[in-house]
């Protein structure tokens, strides 16, 4: 009797997990007791809760999810352009009750054919691109901003193994904050180089790759 590896058991079992890159592999976290969707009304309730000190922690004793950028701009107080609603939770965080710890070799075995089913559609065309260049283009000489980032979103409709794409993805890019979520009605993937927020121990470090501080009278600038 061959032995089903756990990534083929959990995906076979249809219950929601997480997996998280580490150091040294991955994470990956179930059994979840609790699910928290967040919006702009409840999130700083979310933030500002308190809890309980224990004396001894154990390793699922956390909350694991994403804030979507919507909720962390309405924080503090930048509005976006309205957005095409796709009826996507802004912010979603779980409570697991079991944590397994994997390789960085990934076993997995797809039982499902991925299907593409039409090319990819594009939000912007190369005049579209070119029009937004040079308009910012011309605020980086004036001194208006130091850096811009066009983002292209490519969108299908296919039928494809979340987990198998994922699998697939940290052979050929693993990035430093790659993440899968797969819930029962959704899934997500991100291969993000940037390194938002790390801890270790008492030190606190952040190396975003794109991104803005708004200046406030308090903020304290190190000179080297």
């Amino acid at each position: 009797m061959i032995k089903e590896n756990y990534l083929n058991k959990i995906n076979n079992s249809n219950k929601p997990f997480i997996i998280y890159k580490t150091i040294k592999g991955f994470d990956l976290y179930t059994d979840f007791s609790k699910k928290i969707i967040l919006n702009n009304k409840n999130i700083e309730k979310f933030l500002n809760k308190k809890f309980k000190v224990h004396k001894k922690y154990k390793t699922t004793d956390l909350l694991i999810g994403f804030f979507g950028y919507e909720l962390l701009n309405n924080l503090i107080g930048i509005k976006l352009p309205k957005q095409k609603s796709m009826n996507f939770p802004k912010g979603i965080f779980y409570k697991p009750e079991t944590k397994k710890t994997l390789p960085e070799d990934l076993d997995y075995k797809s039982n499902q054919n991925n299907k593409i089913t039409r090319n990819f559609k594009i939000n912007i065309n190369q005049s579209t691109y070119t029009k937004i260049f040079n308009k910012f283009k011309k605020r980086i000489r004036s001194g208006e901003t130091y850096q811009i980032k066009i983002c292209t979103k490519y969108k299908n409709k296919s039928k494809i193994d979340p987990l198998d794409f994922f699998c697939r993805l940290t052979k050929s890019n693993l990035a430093p904050e790659a993440f899968m979520i797969k819930d029962k009605n959704f899934s997500i993937i991100s291969c993000s180089p940037e390194n938002l927020i790390t801890k270790n121990g008492l030190s606190i470090s952040t190396k975003p790759i794109a991104g803005t501080l708004r200046k406030t009278k308090k903020l304290i600038r190190k000179k080297h």
